[in-house]
């Protein structure tokens, strides 16, 4: 049974960062997805930010060695992999601490997932939204491993 989740922005540049280490839970995560042990969607407005965030840090670029073209690659890739949630209706005031990341919850509302990721204190503090489960990067890994060695 493949798990529908929607991964947040800080998993996708986590993912990006640490891609010299491809022990790390969120590339882990990210290359589960590609080869189809989760069902992952991500929207237009994600993706966006991953790439206003890996190019907009100066730090983050001195820190991790990587160019704005490398940058836009790994954001173009992310479209081609998972299911891009388009015009997904407004959620307002999911998320009263930073209701910026009320475009997350759209998502995962409108892909009708099951897991939102995240390592997002908001979100993480919210424990769930309706049906979607939210739950750190770790706690989903062990759920997808889990998931795929049942008959």
């Amino acid at each position: 049974m493949m798990v529908r989740a929607v991964f947040d922005t800080n998993l996708l540049v986590s993912a990006f960062l640490s891609r010299a280490n491809p022990g790390g839970v969120s590339g882990e995560l990210l290359r589960l997805a590609k080869e189809g042990s989760v069902e992952l969607y991500i929207s237009a407005e994600i993706i966006a930010e991953t790439l206003a965030t890996l190019v907009g840090s100066d730090r983050l670029r001195r820190l991790y060695d990587y160019t704005p073209e490398m940058a836009l690659q790994y954001c173009a890739q992310l479209v081609a992999a998972p299911t891009i949630i388009v015009d997904a209706p407004p959620v307002t005031g999911a998320v009263a601490r930073d209701p910026d990341d009320d475009k997350i919850i759209a998502c995962a509302v409108a892909a009708g997932a099951e897991y939102l990721v995240s390592r997002d204190d908001d979100l993480i503090a919210l424990g769930a939204y309706d049906e979607i489960k939210i739950v750190l990067p770790e706690a989903f890994l062990r759920i997808v491993r889990g998931s795929s060695q049942k008959p």
